[in-house]
């Protein structure tokens, strides 16, 4: 079986390596008197460049870094690692991590950064890793003001769920990306339904780009039929999904071809010669099918997602050609 971590620890960094994405999360996540004194508006991702080969393996190397905005200002530095299965090596990982971290600020004779990891996790059972060194390694009471010791917040998707919209800034993408990590391999018709008004309602529509991104993790990481997932859309976006589909196509088609496989894309329907299109439908059918194929799509799917029959997609691709 593939390995489908790269997968998910790709489509974690796409969503938080956006600022205004990782800003709503924090408010959600932090203590509500920590977020007071937090500047959300400064928050970027930081440059990770010293980590090492090794290390960089393990991690998902992402370093956010944002302001106080009481009193003297102070960098805080959130490392973000993120779990789609339980690692008992979790807390040397962040360890190691950290001491990087200031081992750099060491040798460029800056004063220590303060640094507050947190563990994203999407696995399929609760976590159930001990959170700090000292219970880990099972520190006397009266030795742990004497020892190293850290404590990593941790975010477990198992307790999330779209009714915390107002915690997180009414975010729908972020929304929507935690819920699809949360239900990794387990999205169904009505699941898909419910989700995709979802995003309609919180304006994500208007941004195909974003939209691309949740579906192709959706299709990525569970047992989809591309033609159901195709007729969601349709129904449920309506001329939107027009403007969809070509590139969706393309996603799929290259997937196929990574897997081995085109099944679902060979599932096109032939539907005779524009039978019973109006002029307006057919004139976007054909806009449609023209997009769809200079994107590498295949013709069995084009006439899926266009009506449009065999003889008319291949006139079509001659012309172009």
């Amino acid at each position: 079986m593939k390995d489908s971590r790269p997968v998910h620890n790709n489509f974690f960094l796409k969503v938080f390596k956006e600022p205004a994405n990782t800003a709503d999360f924090l408010k959600g996540v932090f203590p509500p008197d920590v977020v007071k004194v937090l500047d959300m508006k400064s928050v970027k991702t930081e440059n990770t460049s010293y980590v090492d080969e090794k290390l960089r393996g393990h991690l998902s190397d992402l370093v956010i870094k944002l302001n106080t905005k009481t009193g003297e200002k102070t960098d805080i530095y959130v490392l973000f690692e993120h779990k789609s299965y339980m690692d008992k090596t979790i807390l040397w990982q962040l360890l190691r991590y950290q001491y990087l971290m200031l081992e750099e600020d060491f040798r460029a004779k800056r004063k220590f950064r303060i640094i507050v990891p947190i563990v994203f996790y999407h696995g399929k059972t609760k976590w159930k890793i001990e959170r700090s060194l000292n219970q880990a390694m099972k520190v006397p009471e009266k030795l742990k003001k004497h020892v190293l010791n850290f404590e990593y917040m941790l975010f477990d998707t198992k307790d999330f769920d779209l009714s915390q919209n107002e915690k997180f800034g009414k975010n729908a993408y972020l929304m929507s990306a935690i819920s699809l990590m949360k239900n990794r391999d387990n999205v169904d018709g009505q699941t898909l339904i419910k989700l995709i008004q979802y995003l309609v309602k919180g304006g994500i529509n208007d941004n195909m780009d974003l939209f691309l991104i949740l579906l192709e993790y959706l299709t990525r990481t569970n047992e989809v039929e591309e033609n159901e997932v195709m007729d969601i859309i349709k129904n449920e976006l309506g001329e939107k999904a027009e403007e969809l589909m070509p590139s969706l196509a393309k996603k799929w088609f290259e997937q196929g071809k990574e897997k081995g496989i085109e099944k679902g894309i060979e599932k096109g329907i032939e539907k005779g010669i524009e039978k019973g299109i109006e002029k307006g439908s057919f004139l976007k059918a054909v806009e449609t099918c023209k997009k769809a194929l200079l994107a590498g799509a295949p013709v069995d799917f084009i006439i899926k997602i266009t009506d449009l029959s065999k003889e008319k997609v291949l006139e079509i691709q001659k012309e172009m050609k």
